[in-house]
């Protein structure tokens, strides 16, 4: 079987939302890249406590480029995320939870925001604010809560974007 089908299992050529949802692939592209944003914004936080331990430029300057790098994968999950969210039925019970997590993420990614916007001027000092792992730590907090409502909708309530045909499952 080929890595990537060229056409839907009916034929037809995808259409530009099955391309961004990853059924070419058979993948759903929001589960393959919301893992990145996540374990950089966690990076961020240790390197952060560790610059408190042992204070290190390079610390605090790895630390801002992983947050640019978490800020930039959240970018890229958030708008396919928004596209299958879209494609769920109005008003049941997947779409309100699937509404939460969003609601979830996207107050994470605030935190994160501001995180950056308030360490960027300081981004190569010998040690991370304080007040910089509070709003990460709260951040990712959140994000953590939003991360598990995702997983209940993946796992608990078996919604998932269906990547294909029969012979894909």
């Amino acid at each position: 079987m080929a890595l990537i089908q060229m056409r839907a299992p009916e034929g037809r050529p995808w259409k530009l939302k099955e391309w961004v949802q990853g059924k070419p692939l058979g993948v759903p592209t929001h589960s393959m890249v919301v893992h990145f944003p996540v374990a950089f914004y966690l990076g961020v936080i240790v390197f952060d406590v560790m610059s408190r331990i042992t204070p290190n430029e390079g610390l605090v300057l790895a630390s801002t480029y992983m947050l640019l790098l978490g800020l930039l994968g959240t970018l890229v999950a958030a708008p396919l995320g928004l596209i299958d969210w879209l494609g769920m039925v109005k008003g049941s019970s997947k779409r309100r939870l699937a509404t939460r997590h969003m609601v979830f993420q996207l107050l994470a990614a605030a935190f994160f925001i501001v995180a950056f916007v308030l360490r960027w001027p300081d981004r190569t000092a010998s040690q991370a604010e304080i007040s910089w792992i509070v709003i990460e730590a709260v951040g990712y907090l959140v994000l953590i809560v939003g991360q598990h409502l995702g997983g209940t909708l993946v796992y608990q309530k078996a919604m998932r974007v269906s990547t294909g045909g029969p012979d894909r499952e």
